[in-house]
């Protein structure tokens, strides 16, 4: 071995990195405190949560967390993006609806004036030719 180069075993780069062994060993030895102090006091200890180990990068959770605010967004956003404004062209056609509109009002009142005007003449005419009998 070289000796410029540190070993993983040797040197403070390799004391920051732990086996799973080693874990396991400090869960056990933890596990035992636990109910031997719980046994101290006589009570049943409670269950332990387990506990959620996240194997992904963090680059991975971030890219998750990032996904699901884009599709909250997304879904916030859709019903917003299906109106759009009216244009010069949607504005002229409502105008001439309108405008139809208008005259068939007009056309449908100067009817009924005219029935109506018809109807008080046959009235009068016919009071005329009651007054005569």
């Amino acid at each position: 071995m070289e000796e410029g180069i540190p070993s993983m075993s040797t040197g403070a780069v390799g004391s920051r990195f732990v086996s799973q062994t080693e874990i396991d060993a400090a869960n056990a030895t933890r596990d035992e405190q636990w109910k031997a102090a719980y046994a101290r006091i006589g009570q049943e200890p409670p269950p332990r949560p387990a506990e959620d180990y996240d194997g992904r990068s963090l680059f991975e959770r971030l890219q998750e967390q990032k996904t699901l605010k884009q599709e909250q967004w997304d879904d916030k956003m859709k019903l917003s993006n299906q109106f759009r404004g009216i244009d010069e062209e949607d504005s002229a056609f409502l105008a001439q609806v309108q405008d139809d509109r208008v005259e068939q009002e007009k056309l449908k009142k100067k009817q009924e004036a005219d029935e109506l005007a018809a109807f008080r003449v046959s009235v009068s005419l016919l009071r005329a030719s009651m007054d005569a009998d």
